[in-house]
């Protein structure tokens, strides 16, 4: 039996480098890729938090260990192809741009053909090859909604943001992974940090028709995907009051502030009873971001079934052991589960991931694949070269954009796969 299934092992690594895979844009095999053959057991259930535990529906723990699929659907500047990247510029920026260049016809197929490209049936194949059963997939409202909160379409199935998302859960269904959605840039913005999708704003808390379509948006996702078994968690608002350094003005409240913690939990109470009136089924996230000290009591306000997640950059052992001793601390006193939504500890990281895994803290490493940040913050990363979209025809950036973001074109960074659980 050993032979047999290393004789199969050894066949689908010869079809993925032959090409006989099927697949239309397939990444390219090389020899540090082809050691990696996981194959993840079926999603069969919904996962739910059982006395601070993840379980399916027969009470089995389940630990999630995944990958963020960061830059994708929400463009982040940094590790994208604009040049001299500063912190005012988000995706916002380069839609405005694009569009008053090009239309929002043209514009509407240029983020089409990046999303298409950036993401494929191969990447998610690859992803449970090297040992994920988790992706985190950040969004924005921009992907659903035109700027004043209305559909980008009538038709619910026929908008791009739930057609894309649509194709995410199926593929990642057919391998075994969950999925975590992240709303990484809600309406009007849930901090001044340019990673909700335009820098300088962090209105959702203060204005009000921002809210309700945050409301609307949760609402819609949470209908559509009541069911699925393949969605693990609704992760309601990426890094809230992330506002720290170089932003200022008039809603820049420190992260940890008393301003800024009732502002949150004020719009995640609204966010969770807006999810919930239509999804009792799956995990809620809230995130604490560099600390559980600003996250409500579950039990006073009457949350169940809850994920609460921290995201952790510590390069440090001490400040490590210390994030970890919080979540298992609020995991025993308040019951939920706790997940690292994201992390990157660089020199660290076996440390990290290692007190993450024996302590059964789900975790989730950032990122998949990103451009012209070096070889530390992805799985896979390129330098593909920046394109000035200020200057560069539409033929152009159609042409980048279809031949310089397939991860083929990328290089496998081993150095960051020691974290997988065995």
């Amino acid at each position: 039996m050993k032979k047999i299934k290393k004789f199969i092992s050894v066949l689908i690594a010869l079809l993925l480098i032959l090409g006989l895979t099927g697949c239309s844009k397939e990444i390219e095999t090389v020899k540090e890729l082809s050691e990696y053959q996981n194959i993840n057991p079926p999603i069969e259930s919904i996962l739910r938090v059982k006395n601070g535990k993840i379980v399916d529906e027969n009470g089995k723990k389940t630990v999630l260990f995944g990958i963020n699929l960061g830059n994708w659907l929400l463009m982040e500047t940094w590790m994208n192809v604009i040049p001299e990247y500063t912190m005012d510029w988000g995706h916002y920026d380069t839609l405005e741009m694009l569009t008053e260049k090009f239309g929002e016809e043209k514009t509407d197929t240029l983020m089409r053909v990046y999303q298409e490209n950036f993401i494929t049936d191969a990447d998610i194949g690859q992803i449970e090859k090297l040992g994920f059963n988790c992706v985190r997939v950040p969004f924005w409202y921009r992907n659903f909604m035109h700027e004043d909160g209305s559909w980008l379409t009538e038709n619910t199935d026929d908008n791009p943001g739930f057609q894309i998302l649509d194709w995410l859960i199926e593929a990642c269904g057919k391998h075994g992974i969950y999925v975590i959605l992240d709303m990484h840039g809600a309406p009007g913005g849930q901090s001044m940090n340019h990673s909700t999708g335009k820098a300088g704003r962090n209105l959702l808390y203060t204005d009000e028709s921002c809210m309700q379509a945050a409301e609307k948006l949760w609402t819609a996702i949470a209908d559509r995907y009541k069911d699925s078994p393949v969605v693990a968690a609704y992760d309601l608002l990426n890094e809230p009051q992330n506002n720290g350094g170089y932003y200022e003005g008039k809603n820049a409240w420190a992260a940890e502030s008393e301003d800024a913690v009732k502002h949150t939990n004020a719009a995640y109470d609204r966010l969770y009873k807006a999810v919930r009136s239509v999804d009792e089924n799956h995990m809620i996230s809230f995130e604490g971001i560099w600390s559980t000290s600003v996250l409500p009591n579950p039990k006073k306000y009457g949350y169940e079934n809850m994920l609460y997640q921290l995201h952790l950059y510590d390069t440090e052992q001490g400040m490590i052991r210390y994030r970890v001793d919080e979540l298992k601390k609020i995991r025993r006193k308040w019951d939920t589960a706790v997940l690292v939504g994201e992390f990157n500890n660089f020199e660290q990281e076996a440390f990290a991931t290692a007190k993450y895994a024996r302590n059964d803290i789900s975790y989730v490493k950032w990122t998949y694949k990103t451009m012209n940040t070096g070889s530390g913050w992805g799985i896979f990363n390129a330098d593909t070269g920046h394109i000035d979209l200020n200057y560069a025809s539409y033929e152009e950036i159609l042409e980048f954009f279809e031949t310089k973001l397939s991860t083929k074109n990328y290089t496998f960074n081993k150095t960051e796969m020691h974290f997988i659980l065995p």
